[in-house]
């Protein structure tokens, strides 16, 4: 078995001072005779614009068995002081899709997972702005999607609390 997880700084692990972040502590409940590779493709402010520039190339060079994506907080957010989405829904949508096409060249076996809450009260990340209200858009879209593709969705929302969870108001920490 080998394992792709593509996301943003979430999957890549920021602010677990562990420095695993959950692909991280994914890798390491797997039982070594079970998986060959879990590769980590988390990159910090990535959007689905930006994965699919690279995505493909990465899935041919790992040939992944399964596919895990965490994408779309970063489509969400207001970047600076405007009040739009840095990535459009309509174009999240239609990014979210090119993904999966290109997923389906390597395996079936395709989960997505959904974007966590926020703590509202740290809106300013280098000048962006996080709103549950735009992530949950966002979550309803990767719902839609997996559904209509008959693939498997981890809802995150409402997992993590806040105000425990989470390192920097983003981020989640150990406990996270």
């Amino acid at each position: 078995m080998t394992i792709g997880v593509w996301g943003d700084s979430i999957t890549f692990g920021s602010c677990d001072s562990e420095a695993l972040g959950w692909a991280g502590r994914l890798r390491k409940s797997l039982p070594t005779d079970d998986i060959r590779h879990l590769y980590n493709f988390g990159i910090c402010g990535e959007t689905s614009e930006d994965l699919l520039k690279r995505f493909k190339i990465e899935a041919e060079a790992i040939e992944p068995t399964d596919i895990i994506f965490a994408i779309g907080i970063n489509d969400s957010k207001y970047p600076g002081k405007t009040d739009t989405n840095k990535v459009s829904l309509t174009d999240y949508q239609s990014n979210l899709e090119e993904l999966l096409a290109q997923a389906k060249v390597s395996t079936k076996k395709i989960t997505i997972i959904g974007a966590t809450r926020v703590d509202e009260k740290w809106r300013s990340m280098r000048g962006s702005r996080f709103l549950n209200e735009e992530i949950q858009k966002y979550n309803a879209v990767m719902k839609e999607t997996t559904d209509k593709h008959g693939l498997v969705f981890i809802d995150m929302f409402d997992v993590l609390d806040p105000t425990v969870d989470l390192a920097d108001g983003l981020h989640p920490n150990v406990e996270g």
